[in-house]
């Protein structure tokens, strides 16, 4: 009956702007991460509303798998996941103290790197597991040797507070110097062994992200927190001996637009802002509500490709706030489809970020939450 009446009072809506989310995609890449690392536990990280995918869509996809804790940001995105998950939590960063005493110790575990956020759990008197984020050279975010002992010293006189992990970040994973990486592991063990000596007995050991996952095998390590790579994209450099073993990767996130404007433009007609293009020959262009405001990044401006009907169409001119323009064959409608990323090398998010000087992480994180996301 509630349904219902929500179609009557409350009638959904169609966007223009469409965000699809292939589920089939997201667990076929963490299915072939855990064939590269089969002795370790899979964290997916879903801060920053899940790479822009979707922090309520990835979460409900992730409910079809065995993975046994979900890595999130923030306690906003904890409420997103305790309320539509049954998964256990690693909350990888802070938040305010008074909000530790809203969350359910019984799933979730806290990444510390401070001695002020340990004495605040402390006098809480409840049974709380964290992970110790060691400071292997990053320098961000950390806990040193030094430090280390201090914790472990005082965690003496607070037996319910359970170090159940121990974890790091590596720093230069997607460059061409193992060397480094091999360094931070080494200083990681190191540390590790400190623990050790105070009693404690670490579940987990991580330090992988997902260019670690294919470039390290340390059966020492027993978990690790694929980022980029669950979503589909390769975080290594091309020329990286080990980029091969990305390409089973499956992007996830498909975006459509529309057409809501179509011209034709006649030879020497001025166009855009500040008449900044003059039409070489006539020419159909059609207009598509999509600009920096949702996402496409400006410097790409005239560099990127559209696909329609099955072809593929240059965008010309400056891409504006919520709006840009493409080039279009006679044979077009306004409300036509027109696929702005996929899979194809042309409207590839991969091919976007050379064409703006932008990583992926940032086109990805970028992407407008209030563009609608749909699972398919």
């Amino acid at each position: 009956m509630k349904r219902f009446l929500r179609k009557i009072f409350n009638p959904r809506v169609e966007p223009i702007n469409r965000i699809f989310i292939y589920s089939k995609n997201v667990l076929n890449n963490l299915s072939y991460l855990q064939e590269l690392q089969p002795k370790s536990a899979i964290f997916p990280v879903l801060k920053s509303n899940a790479y822009g995918h979707g922090l309520l869509q990835i979460t409900k996809i992730l409910r079809k798998t065995n993975v046994p804790y979900i890595a999130i940001d923030s306690f906003p995105e904890y409420q997103v996941v305790k309320k539509y998950s049954d998964k256990n939590v690693l909350v990888l960063w802070e938040t305010k103290p008074r909000n530790y005493k809203k969350f359910d110790f019984s799933r979730t575990t806290f990444c510390v790197y401070n001695i002020e956020t340990i004495a605040y759990l402390a006098r809480l008197k409840k049974k709380i597991k964290i992970h110790l984020f060691l400071d292997t050279w990053m320098h961000r975010e950390w806990v040193n040797e030094e430090e280390l002992k201090n914790i472990l010293e005082f965690l003496k006189d607070y037996p319910k507070l359970i170090v159940e992990w121990v974890m790091s970040h590596l720093h230069s994973a997607s460059s061409l110097d193992h060397n480094s990486i091999q360094t931070q592991i080494d200083f990681f063990k190191k540390m590790y062994h400190i623990v050790i000596d105070y009693g404690h007995n670490p579940k987990r050991r991580h330090i992988w992200n997902s260019a670690g996952i294919f470039k390290i095998q340390d059966d020492f390590f027993n978990a690790y927190r694929p980022w980029l790579a669950t979503y589909g994209y390769s975080p290594l450099l091309e020329s990286d001996p080990y980029h091969k073993l990305t390409e089973k990767l499956k992007p996830a996130l498909q975006i459509y637009s529309q057409i809501t404007s179509l011209h034709q433009l006649l030879e020497w007609d001025w166009v855009s802002y500040n008449h900044s293009r003059l039409a070489d020959r006539d020419e159909f262009i059609a207009s598509v509500p999509f600009g920096y405001t949702e996402w496409l990044p400006k410097s790409a401006s005239n560099k990127i490709y559209f696909r329609h009907n099955k072809s593929y169409y240059p965008q010309i001119w400056t891409i504006c706030m919520n709006i840009c323009s493409m080039k279009i064959p006679p044979k077009s409608y306004v409300f036509d489809d027109v696929e702005l990323i996929w899979l194809d090398w042309k409207n590839s998010l991969h091919y976007l970020s050379k064409a703006s000087d932008k990583t992926v992480y940032e086109i990805l994180v970028w992407l407008d939450k209030n563009i609608r996301r749909e699972t398919v």
